[in-house]
């Protein structure tokens, strides 16, 4: 999604250590692309490899979401929203899409999951600044595609999916900030912490949501401290070709 801005937004260090210890500084933040409350944030499912330009990223042994990744992807975004004030939207033309997901054989053993990040910006003569976000989410298909292929809540299926969205709401891993105190480190306090606990988690941990609420406190829409709950499991239809679906 392509937008006008006179500056954009980036998320920064709030000065509380605990927040900044899971947000990304210096990423685009989506309210970028207009400063507006309600701002729309599609999502995709890849039929064919998507990407960042960049001649390193490869794609190897491509794969679309099953219909249970993509319900867990719509069942995240759902409950965000109330977090970010953003709407999520799903739509069938992934190659226009804010955040697409795919799964592929991501390089090395461990690595469950990985998102990558994509921005294009360029001023006009008037000063006025076009700010294109893009984020690619893929999953691995090789050594955790077991893992991956069935996440239901409460699941570390789940919990992969709801880390790695987290990365495209701005928010980044503790392993990498290193300012989150041992003690707190693990997924009771965030799931963007590589520490597991007795639970898988279905939902975004206390520091997700302190952070989400601080990221886009702006944006003119976010509810109450909570999550939004969800009824049941939502449905695993697919969008039809040119259709848009609102997040369950």
């Amino acid at each position: 999604m392509a937008a006008n801005s006179n500056s954009v937004a980036v998320a920064q260090a709030s000065g509380n250590v605990l927040i900044d210890s899971v947000v990304y500084v210096g990423l685009p933040l989506w309210t970028s692309e207009s400063p507006s409350s309600g701002l729309t944030v599609t999502y995709g499912f890849m039929t064919t490899p998507l990407g960042p330009n960049d001649a390193d990223f490869t794609v190897v042994d491509f794969a679309p979401l099953n219909l249970t990744q993509q319900a867990a992807v719509r069942l995240v975004y759902g409950t965000s929203q109330s977090l970010t004030g953003l709407n999520f939207v799903e739509t069938a033309d992934v190659a226009s899409a804010d955040i697409a997901f795919g799964t592929m054989d991501l390089d090395g053993p461990g690595t469950m999951a990985s998102t990558y990040y994509d921005e294009v910006t360029w001023t006009a003569a008037d000063g006025v600044k076009t700010l294109d976000l893009k984020e690619y989410v893929y999953f691995d298909n090789a050594e955790w595609g077991a893992t991956l292929a069935n996440p239901v809540p409460g699941s570390l299926g789940y919990e992969t999916i709801l880390h790695e969205a987290g990365h495209t709401l701005g928010l980044d891993d503790t392993a990498y900030t290193r300012s989150l105190p041992a003690l707190l480190d693990n997924t009771d306090f965030t799931v963007m912490s590589y520490t597991e606990t007795d639970t898988y988690k279905a939902n975004f941990s206390v520091l997700d949501v302190a952070a989400l609420h601080y990221l886009y406190a702006d944006s003119g829409s976010i509810r109450a401290f909570g999550l939004t709950p969800v009824a049941s499991w939502p449905g695993t239809a697919s969008p039809l070709a040119g259709s848009v679906l609102a997040a369950v």
